[in-house]
């Protein structure tokens, strides 16, 4: 993964404009004390590399002075401690995601390159005990077909409005623009273990004019999407007078597999009208990935009412423990429907739970709220104490239980640092 904005992004940044109508030498040279009275050059790929290498030393040397010289609060162990004992504990739930981050796209057309200025975010969620965060922003395309991978700035520490400012690029061939979504996710970097999710947006190029040079806006911040949801859902839908409206579900065809194991899934499909907390539930067709159902479901829904309607359908694996496991979703908007006569049609799958149309998810499980509760209570009273004079010298554990989930964790510090 790409850490941080190299020197050619930025060099590119700046020379997009006019390398997509003709080719322009310039030197790109920062001006300094030490290099003002010296001439132009059209040679950079010397002075490039050296600036690199100071580049990724002083980033090296600033990593591990801030690892070694940290110091480390209770509050910070306390959040470790909970997240090994369930990492749910600092996942977010749906309602838990807030925030935007700004960006700047430009399209280098001669050398085929999607340039991306990071700019900033605002109105973050905390997840630090502090009330605060360190974000840092990864970015990817999707579908990768260039294997560019992913890329990542630096992170900022403890702010909720972070600035970045710095720029990135990915190979893409122009007839892919239109077929390729920029997938932005800001993540809170945790000293201890892994890192936690803070919100993602999603940047459907098609959408977006690169032919004007440089366009900038602000991009909300939302669950994390799963692009690896395939498929279709054959329905019927039918209408009878005054107020019934019949749904068929019929077959779903080339569905992701649950069990990844057996390439295999155990799905029903949910389907429900907006705004109603009534849903209908098929049968679980057990082993198959063209799982045919067959079943018909009646819906009281007024002609009049169809403007702010939409038939929603969920398709799940059927998991024996935990919670079921998304295959896809489908949204329809009735307003858009002629009801006139039946209707039959696939439709594609895809992860929409950031849609405006979709209804509550079930609660968050019970014991991961507890823990939420009591990791939050610990550091809020600042208990117990001895985390609060952490020893700097010699090899330390810290444990913690719960007999009523019965789980347990422990963080082991060797001089103050994880080890």
């Amino acid at each position: 993964m790409g850490t941080g904005a190299s020197t050619a992004s930025t060099r590119q940044w700046t020379a997009a404009d006019e390398d997509n109508s003709t080719v322009v030498l310039q030197d790109v040279r920062p001006r300094t004390a030490a290099n003002e009275n010296l001439p132009p050059s059209n040679d950079m790929t010397g002075l490039t590399k050296l600036v690199e290498a100071k580049n990724k030393f002083m980033k090296s040397r600033e990593k591990n002075t801030a690892c070694f010289q940290k110091q480390l609060d209770g509050t910070d162990i306390i959040k470790e401690l909970y997240k090994r004992m369930d990492p749910t504990v600092t996942q977010p739930d749906c309602g838990d995601i807030k925030g935007d981050v700004q960006l700047s796209l430009k399209y280098n057309h001669r050398q085929q390159l999607l340039l991306v200025k990071v700019i900033r975010a605002r109105d973050l969620v905390p997840r630090d005990l502090n009330g605060k965060s360190d974000p840092y922003v990864v970015l990817d395309l999707v579908p990768d077909l260039k294997g560019e991978g992913r890329k990542k700035t630096a992170y900022k520490a403890k702010t909720l409005n972070p600035v970045f400012n710095e720029i990135f690029s990915f190979q893409l061939e122009q007839s892919r623009i239109a077929e390729t979504k920029l997938r932005v996710a800001v993540w809170d970097h945790d000293f201890f273990g892994e890192d936690d999710f803070n919100g993602e947006g999603v940047v459907d190029l098609s959408k977006i004019n690169l032919n004007t040079g440089t366009h900038t806006d602000w991009f909300i911040l939302q669950l994390e999407t799963d692009f690896s949801i395939k498929g279709e859902l054959e329905i019927s839908l039918e209408y009878e007078e005054p107020e019934a409206l019949f749904v068929t579900v019929h077959k779903a065809y080339n569905i992701k597999a649950g069990n990844t194991l057996r390439n295999t899934s155990d799905a029903f499909v949910k389907c429900a009208i907006s705004g109603s907390n009534f849903h209908h539930a098929t049968k679980v067709v057990s082993g198959s990935l063209d799982p045919e159902f067959e079943e018909t479901f009646e819906f009281q829904v007024p002609r009049e009412e169809f403007s702010s309607r939409a038939i929603l359908f969920h398709v799940l694996d059927k998991e024996l423990v935990g919670s079921n496991s998304s295959l896809g979703q489908v949204h329809i908007q009735l307003k858009y429907l002629d009801l006139d006569e039946p209707i039959t049609k696939r439709y594609p799958l895809a992860d929409l739970k950031n849609e405006s149309s979709k209804r509550a998810e079930w609660a968050q499980n019970a014991v991961a709220q507890e823990f939420r509760e009591a990791m939050y209570a610990h550091a809020l009273y600042r208990h117990p104490l001895f985390l609060r004079g952490i020893e700097t010298k010699g090899r330390k554990m810290y444990s913690l239980s719960s007999r009523s989930a019965g789980s347990s964790a422990k963080v082991f510090l060797v001089n103050g640092i994880p080890g």
